[in-house]
């Protein structure tokens, strides 16, 4: 499994990361077992957070939290593509019947839908679905984008990813990912000024970019 930098995890722990790296590093940490030990660790040494992580949030909720679980977990059975994220990440995200879902590859190949975009940074958290055997197309990374694989697994080039990895493409590369047969599903953090597509597909940038 790959992880993130270790800068990435001292930033969430010290809550210095913005809301899309936060809920990007609370997905990693739902499936890394590794990483989850790291940042207990980070904590001990600390002695005391000067904020408290979305699990502490969780762990002693006040009532108005709680019925938004309650609520969360609702609409999670109503939608099951909510079921890939964590409990955590779903308790704090705009309810799954609000996610407008935008087809990047036809017919309904690859799909994706805006989570939650950081007023400051400008930062957009996204949710993509790739059906089995599907393409995602050829872009290339104007800005940073990070993404965490929640379930299945792709191949770019030479690089295969599978749930769990942190996978990073740095500006000025370029990826084209395929799935597998049992298709993917992933969570894209995209920094400004975002990816650009080739061809046809460049009317998409704008959906990353703004």
């Amino acid at each position: 499994m790959t992880h993130p930098p270790a800068d990435k995890l001292r930033c969430y722990v010290s809550c210095e990361a913005d809301i899309t790296t936060r809920l990007l590093v609370e997905a990693h940490l739902a499936l890394c077992a590794t990483c989850s030990a790291t940042v207990a660790e980070h904590q001990r040494i600390a002695g005391e957070l000067p904020e408290p992580t979305l699990h502490d949030e969780l762990d002693r909720p006040p009532f108005d939290q709680v019925w938004k679980a309650v609520m969360r977990t609702t609409d999670r059975r109503s939608h099951p593509e909510a079921a890939v994220l964590p409990p955590p990440l779903l308790a704090v995200l705009p309810p799954p019947s609000g996610w407008r879902w935008v087809v990047v590859a036809w017919p309904l190949r690859v799909k994706l839908a805006l989570l939650v975009r950081d007023t400051e940074t400008g930062s957009a958290l996204y949710l993509c679905h790739f059906a089995a055997r599907s393409t995602f197309p050829r872009h290339h990374h104007v800005g940073l984008e990070e993404n965490v694989i929640l379930a299945g697994s792709y191949q770019n080039g030479a690089v295969h990813v599978s749930a769990g990895d942190w996978v990073t493409g740095a500006p000025g590369t370029v990826e084209v990912a395929r799935s597998e047969d049992d298709g993917c599903w992933c969570l894209s953090r995209i920094e400004r000024p975002g990816v650009r597509f080739t061809g046809w597909r460049g009317w998409v940038a704008p959906l990353f970019a703004r």
